[in-house]
């Protein structure tokens, strides 16, 4: 990739992580608004293409993620927490009937990941809004870092 590419491609990294800083939950909110309205607007170029089936069918999904977009965000959200809390629970009954012959401080260090999932199944479960807020600002951060790691790359090449 050549210099431009790569101080191009790490400045929108960057500016990309500032967003999802900022803008926090609203990020999943206007990502589910920009999809609706483009199958919608691919609908009406398939319908003006004549391909009838085609149009209707996007145009009808982008209508529905507009409406109940953040809907099945929620459920999704829901699933999500109750699949967590399901593998959190049979990850922990395997550890404890597997505690024969392992030193404690192993039992315990394998004890972690369960309660872990278990803790982040209640809160996804319970506190949706809370949960979409944290995950997108720690994506907002790693995009950042990663942005200004890749500008210093950029920058420190030879291209």
């Amino acid at each position: 990739m050549k210099k431009t590419s790569q101080i191009i491609s790490a400045a929108m990294t960057l500016a990309l992580g500032i967003l999802f800083v900022i803008l926090k939950a609203d990020v999943v909110r206007i990502c589910l608004a920009v999809l609706g309205a483009a199958l919608i607007v691919v609908g009406i170029l398939d319908l003006i293409k004549i391909n009838v089936v085609s149009g209707v069918i996007k145009a009808v999904l982008g209508v529905a993620v507009l409406v109940v977009g953040n809907l099945l965000v929620d459920v999704a959200l829901i699933i999500l927490g109750i699949v967590l809390l399901i593998y959190g629970i049979l990850e922990l009954i395997k550890r404890v009937l597997s505690v024969k012959g392992e030193r404690l401080w192993a039992f315990i260090l394998g004890l972690i990941s369960p309660a872990v999932c278990i803790v982040a199944s209640v809160f996804l479960i319970t506190s949706r809004g809370t949960a979409i807020t944290w995950t997108v600002l720690v994506a907002g951060i790693f995009l950042i870092v990663n942005g200004v790691l890749a500008l210093i790359g950029a920058l420190g090449s030879k291209n």
